[in-house]
């Protein structure tokens, strides 16, 4: 146990050295619900009252870019003005390092708790469209360093706990379900709603770390064996939004849901493939649509798991998108870029 704990503390440095150190950047534009790999795992455990696991996920993202064409600029005295077509461009990669611990307090019924820790870093540049006087320029400029500018945020997010109960047989012989409920505990940094401020020729702030509120979570995990080397996994993971903060933002509506297929190797190995279908709401400001949000994307993933004899197990994976729409013409949303993940587990049975 003394050991794991070493190891991810190494890998959680090791990723946010690495990140501070690059020419890379980033926000939350990825999607933090993340199946851990030993939910997709086949196999009928039935998990004995006084099991305690630690997970850490690690998932790092590069190359996620967004942007927007623009004809507005900003003058010394804070007045928007217009200026001719430019166009935003910002750069983001990211490293998410969530750990994630559940104790089984009853048989096959377990508490879940999970807390992320962000490492954001953001490019802005400015791409001209159409000539520029310097004077207009430098007005484009400043008006780009209100809405986006090249910097680090890093910090805590918003952490979720859950309450769930493992279903062994279910549908088949074969099959288990894993079902929580629960919800995020709003403990991430939120903003000022940045629509009012960026009309008002206001710095502000796209990025959150954080709703603000308090939201219901769903998820569902199951998985069947379909041969002695195979497996058949099914998943969904929602968030449901219903009040505003006290800044006034209504977090969207998140789902994740997919399907993955297992193959075992040997009794040390075992490798997978994932398709999982992201959908987000549009989120409001005061009742105001974000055009920051808004999604559906697609994508597929491929992960491999070790398992030590310490009762460790490694499980490296790259994602990578396939689909990526707005769910309004022209929305200004971050297109997905590539993504490596990785998820170390430790379980502590009882004796």
């Amino acid at each position: 146990m003394k050991r794991f704990f070493q190891i991810a503390a190494v890998l959680i440095l090791h990723s946010t050295f690495s990140i501070l150190n690059s020419n890379a950047q980033c926000p939350a534009c990825s999607n933090p619900a993340l199946q851990s790999s030993e939910k997709l795992e086949a196999g009928l455990d039935t998990l004995k009252k006084g099991a305690f696991r630690v997970t850490l996920n690690v998932t790092n993202g590069w190359d996620y870019q967004g942007g927007h064409e623009h004809d507005q600029g900003l003058t010394e005295e804070r007045n928007i003005i217009t200026v001719p077509l430019h166009e935003h461009k910002v750069d983001l990669d990211f490293v998410r390092s969530e750990i994630s611990m559940e104790y089984t307090f009853a048989t096959n019924w377990t508490a879940w708790l999970r807390v992320p820790y962000d490492v954001k870093m953001q490019t802005a540049t400015i791409d001209f469209i159409e000539p520029l006087t310097d004077y207009e320029k430098e007005s484009a400029f400043r008006n780009r360093d209100i809405h986006h500018r090249t910097e680090n945020y890093l910090g805590i997010s918003d952490s979720r706990l859950f309450v769930a109960h493992r279903f062994n047989g279910f549908i088949s012989k074969k099959g288990r379900l894993d079902v929580a409920l629960g919800t995020s505990l709003p403990i991430g940094k939120t903003e000022e709603n940045p629509l009012e401020r960026g009309g008002q020729g206001q710095k502000h702030m796209h990025i959150q770390f954080g709703t603000g509120t308090f939201d219901p979570l769903l998820e569902l995990h199951y998985v069947a064996s379909v041969s002695k080397k195979t497996s058949l996994a099914l998943f969904t993971m929602n968030k449901y939004p219903f009040y505003e903060n006290n800044h006034g933002f209504k977090a969207p509506f998140e789902s994740t849901s997919g399907l993955g297929f297992g193959w075992s190797i040997n009794k040390r190995l075992a490798a997978r493939a994932t398709f999982a279908n992201f959908y987000q709401s549009f989120s409001l400001w005061e009742g105001e649509k974000d055009p920051n949000s808004g999604l559906i994307a697609l994508n597929a993933s491929v992960n491999f798991t070790f398992r030590l004899k310490s009762g460790l197990t490694i499980t490296p994976g790259y994602r990578y998108p396939i689909y990526q729409k707005t769910l309004v013409a022209g929305g200004d949303t971050y297109e997905y870029g590539h993504t490596f993940l990785l998820n170390i587990s430790y379980l502590v049975r009882k004796k």
